[in-house]
């Protein structure tokens, strides 16, 4: 057997705290972020919660999977720590996922919106339309 890194001994002997670090970290960025936003708050969970069970994986020893593809236990070492590195890089930019632009609705103006246009804009309206 392989002799393993001292950092990876330490990731993988505190690899359930980590998890639990993860899990709740995801958790209180889609809950502080998309408050409200269901369909936004269930994407950044969910890509979190994917990426996230890759790098799990990897701490624990298992299949790193991310989609349809991934490397068995058994692989190359180099390159089950390079995919795990990639998800947890993923993992990463999912916390800065701000949602998809959303058109302001007529419900979310305030009363000052729907104000009267000045004279100066009526008349400016009237000399573009000769």
């Amino acid at each position: 057997m392989e002799k393993e890194n001292g950092c990876l001994r330490l990731l993988k002997r505190y690899r359930y705290s980590i998890l639990l670090l993860m899990v709740a970290a995801s958790l209180l960025n889609a809950f502080v972020r998309f408050i409200g936003e269901w369909g936004d708050f269930w994407t950044a969970l969910i890509m979190q919660a994917w990426f996230g069970q890759a790098v799990f994986a990897y701490l624990r020893g298992g299949w790193v999977a991310i989609g349809p593809g991934g490397l068995p236990k058994d692989a190359n070492p180099a390159w089950r720590a390079l995919l795990a590195g990639f998800a947890f890089a993923i993992y990463l930019i999912c916390f800065g996922f701000d949602g998809y632009p959303k058109k302001q609705s007529v419900y979310d103006r305030s009363p000052s919106d729907w104000t009267m246009p000045t004279r100066e804009e009526i008349g400016r309206s009237s000399e573009h339309t000769k």
